[in-house]
């Protein structure tokens, strides 16, 4: 009987709890509920929850505690636990009309401004011969509904948890480091110039790797192409093999040790990760390669942060773009550009070696490159805990998600885009006759030498410049040299000459026209002649045409006329 009574007594108290209060437990509810979901919770993602209810975290804590005992709606009301005595500073009939209209006028898809709430409840107010309440009553009534809920009845669900919900998937299943590994591309907000003549090129393109367990980049890649199955290849070799070398070759003197082959590689379904070749060598490798949900970029949120960071680096460099025209302003993004492909990758990598992985990152409350040291387990200098997967031969790895072209052996060597490579192993081939055309590779980034597969010696030969005092450049960096002579050779030309030329060419078609056509009529007399009798004696003879009145210059010549008259004579 107690049992009985004690069950009618809790929805009795959720009977008498007003309509304004009860949809704000509701709120807090749905925001609860989405933090109970989340597989990994922390104090930061907390304070994330905290301020989409408006909260302390402390309070949210308090809260989650509250509702995880009932699991019910009324124990996240304000004031239960004090009868429900929840005074306001204004009556409840004017409580409820804001309450109305802050539903019916303020959480719609119109997002109407607070101003026209205001005016609303005024009217109603009036309408019933109420005083209304304050203006400033009113706002503080619309800034208590939760920024979720705002966004989602305003906007949509999906543009609420793109905004505020904290990005759950960027770690499922990452232990430890290399578990999951996310890659993607940006834009990068800065023109660059071209190493020899400092003209403009364009805007790079950069396509980085980030470890999900320890927030630290795996790799840099900048480029002019637009993001391509070639510069995700490219940014997963550097994952996987040492950095060291390209450090010491860009001049930058930081320790960058993040190496190995990841378990798994989340990325989003741009047609790049899609491609057979890539897909084929995660699989020779062993790399699982996952894709994120459709519409729901949040499952890459770990990676976007960082190229957010990459490149809002760059708005303070000569020649930045900003994020938007109205920072930019007036200023000249082109005119002050300065840096090469190379200089932009150096002082990224400064960045990213000796600023980013050093300091503290929010999400991990320690830096990146403390965190993958311990997620690997250092047992000693050198030693790891945790086994790194490595490539049996590191070279062979890179060139595999290479592209490939094949060519034939010449006297000269080989030569692709007008540059010539040699190396002592083609004198060999050609001694021996070989005419075959052989599979080619060429690491875009660096031109100055290729990759030539020998299927009889099963292994690769590298072919450098033939004349080796030509610096290396990268593929982007030749065409735009190329265009330029081109453009040269173009403007060395003398236009007036041609334009006299082109004039004179004209004048002997005319000339020519007008040979044909007179010749055209000769020829028409002459066959008149032929074919035309006599006429009689007493009668008087035709008129002679002269050749001014018999030849038509408008009639269409006809070749056929030629041969006849070349055959009657």
């Amino acid at each position: 009987m107690g049992e009985a009574s004690h069950t009618k007594s809790k929805g009795n108290i959720a009977r008498t709890i007003d309509d304004d209060a009860w949809q704000k437990a509701v709120e807090r509810r749905q925001v609860i509920e989405a933090w109970l979901q989340l597989p990994h919770k922390t104090r930061e993602v907390a304070s994330e929850y905290a301020d989409m209810l408006g909260c302390p975290v402390s309070t949210f804590y308090r809260w989650v505690s509250k509702f995880k005992q009932t699991r019910k709606t009324s124990s996240l009301v304000l004031g239960l636990e004090r009868g429900n005595k929840n005074p306001r500073r204004i009556d409840a009939q004017k409580e409820k009309i804001i309450s109305e209209v802050i539903s019916s006028d303020y959480l719609t898809r119109e997002k109407k401004k607070p101003s026209l709430i205001v005016q609303e409840v005024r009217r109603r107010c009036f309408a019933l011969g109420i005083s209304p309440p304050a203006a400033n009553t009113i706002r503080s009534r619309i800034e208590d509904v939760p920024i979720f809920v705002a966004t989602e009845k305003r906007y949509s669900k999906r543009e609420a948890k793109l905004k505020h919900l904290p990005l759950k998937g960027s770690l499922p299943g990452a232990e430890r480091p290399l578990d999951i590994v996310q890659i993607d591309h940006t834009k990068s907000d800065l023109f660059l110039v071209d190493p020899e003549y400092r003209e403009i090129i364009d805007r790079a393109w950069v396509t980085s790797a980030i470890d999900s367990y320890s927030r630290a980049c795996l790799a840099l890649y900048i480029s002019f192409g637009a993001p391509s199955t070639l510069s995700t290849a490219l940014c997963l070799t550097q994952a996987v093999l040492p950095k060291s070398g390209w450090l010491r070759e860009i001049g930058v003197s930081g320790d960058w040790p993040m190496q190995g082959i990841p378990n798994s590689i989340l990325v989003d379904n741009g047609r790049d990760f899609h491609s057979h070749a890539f897909k084929r060598g995660c699989d020779e490798y062993g790399i699982t390669l996952d894709y994120r949900p459709v519409k729901q970029p949040n499952y890459g949120g770990t990676i976007e942060r960082f190229l957010g960071t990459l490149v809002s680096q760059l708005h303070g460099v000569p020649g930045t773009t900003f994020s938007n025209t109205q920072v930019r302003g007036d200023y000249d993004s082109r005119k002050h550009a300065c840096l090469t492909l190379k200089e932009l990758e150096r002082y990224l990598a400064t960045f990213i070696v000796d600023v980013y992985h050093q300091r503290v990152h929010s999400g991990i409350n320690m830096p990146p490159a403390a965190k993958f040291e311990q997620g690997m387990g250092h047992v000693g200098k050198g030693r790891l805990k945790h086994h790194v997967r490595m490539p049996d031969d590191e070279q062979s790895f890179l060139i595999s998600f290479l592209p490939s072209m094949t060519r034939t052996v010449q006297r000269y060597g080989i030569r692709i885009d007008n540059i010539t490579y040699y190396s002592d192993i083609l004198s060999q081939m050609l001694e021996e006759g070989d005419k075959r055309k052989f599979e080619i590779r060429r690491d875009p980034r660096d031109i100055s030498k290729i990759y030539l597969w020998h299927p009889e010696d099963r292994q690769y030969y590298v072919l450098p410049y033939r004349d080796i005092s030509q610096p290396p450049m990268t593929i982007w960096e030749l065409k735009h040299i190329t265009n330029r002579i081109k453009k040269q050779g173009a403007d060395m030309v003398d236009e007036d000459r041609v334009f006299a030329g082109l004039t004179e060419m004209r004048s002997q078609v005319s000339e020519a026209k007008q040979k044909t056509r007179a010749q055209r009529k000769l020829t028409k007399l002459g066959k008149q002649r032929l074919t035309t009798p006599p006429p009689p004696r007493n009668e008087q003879p035709a008129i002679k045409p002269t050749l001014e009145d018999s030849i038509d210059f408008d009639e269409e010549f006809d070749p056929s006329l030629i041969e006849t008259e070349i055959k009657l004579r």
